[in-house]
């Protein structure tokens, strides 16, 4: 299933849709669009959406941007349904700025993503193509 790309960042962006799960309760939060951020290492959640699933903390850390300013954070331990792809014991920092999932390469790497900037629609793959030889 094809996902368009959002068209509310200046630049079509791709998103795909992801839901956050407790993984030990199963509580749901409501279903959230997350950008598919390539540049970044980890995965930002809105602290909202956190609070809602009753998720706990697992650790704190500090988190630097592509600014090189540093600043505390908080981490979560979570599983996440990206585009009907279920990831279980995802790591997340919470976000208290933002309403928006930002997905960064911990959970990206666990996807194959197909990213078609012409036609501005991202797939979630099941397999890979066969390479010729």
């Amino acid at each position: 299933m094809s996902h368009s790309y959002a068209q509310t960042h200046g630049l079509p962006f791709p998103q795909l849709p992801v839901v956050m799960i407790h993984p030990e309760s199963n509580a749901r939060a409501a279903s959230l669009l997350g950008l598919v951020d390539t540049g970044a290492d980890a995965t930002l959640v809105p602290s909202a959406q956190l609070r809602a699933i009753g998720a706990e903390e697992i650790y704190r850390a500090s988190l630097r941007s592509h600014w090189g300013e540093s600043r505390p954070v908080v981490v979560y331990l979570v599983d996440l349904q990206v585009a009907g792809h279920n990831l279980p014991g995802i790591e997340v920092i919470a976000d208290e700025y933002s309403d928006a999932i930002l997905l960064g390469r911990n959970v990206l790497n666990r996807l194959i993503l197909l990213l078609d900037g012409p036609v501005q629609e991202t797939d979630v793959l099941t397999a890979r193509r066969r390479r010729r030889q």
